[in-house]
């Protein structure tokens, strides 16, 4: 076999194997687009100055990882509902101001990263999210907690870093969600 014949071969072959789903190796849109659309599992469309989600990426119905970190998004259109596969989506360093509730639908929803965006609060119905394990809101301005996070039973981890409360309030959150890992910067010198 020649060795243009044998690269030929490399391709087809390779582009027909199954990724497996716990590799966990995200693609570039453009990466993507070469690959068959039911072996796309982890997409990222990270950095790409997007306010809303391109209709072109609707044909991977098997995402499970969804990264639209550091873009524009200041709202989600509810055609993300129509992944029902999706176990971890990144919304990080956009500009939502309003908890996206929306996302609270998607049923197999585990991770939601939320860090570094304006919002004030956690909603109350966050604990009808069933299976969301870590919740990050890293360097958001919380006002408020809200009661919703106490009535989830599957949440494992919240992240608060980049908040600031005093020990006081750390230990009366940390006292609210016992079995739950919440992260926190050192407490600061100021009150409640």
């Amino acid at each position: 076999m020649t060795v243009k014949r044998f690269v030929i071969f490399l391709i087809i072959w390779s582009t027909s194997i199954p990724l497996s789903v716990s590799a966990q190796s995200y693609y570039s849109l453009k990466e993507a687009k070469a690959i068959p659309p039911d072996s796309v599992f982890y997409l990222s469309l990270s950095r790409n100055k997007l306010s809303e989600i391109p209709s072109e990426i609707f044909i991977y119905t098997n995402l499970i990882g969804l990264d639209l970190s550091k873009n524009r998004f200041g709202a989600i259109n509810p055609s993300i509902l129509g992944f029902k596969n999706l176990e971890i989506l990144n919304l990080s360093k956009n500009r939502f101001e309003v908890f996206p509730k929306l996302l609270f639908k998607l049923e197999n929803l585990r991770e939601l990263r939320l860090g570094s965006n304006d919002l004030t609060y956690i909603p109350n119905s966050i604990y009808i999210c069933p299976k969301l394990e870590v919740l990050d809101m890293y360097n958001n301005p919380i006002r408020t907690l809200g009661t919703g996070l106490n009535r989830s039973k599957s949440l494992i981890e919240l992240d608060l870093r980049g908040l600031m409360f005093n020990s006081k309030k750390q230990s009366e959150i940390r006292d609210m969600l016992r079995g739950v890992e919440v992260l926190f910067d050192a407490p600061c010198n100021c009150t409640d």
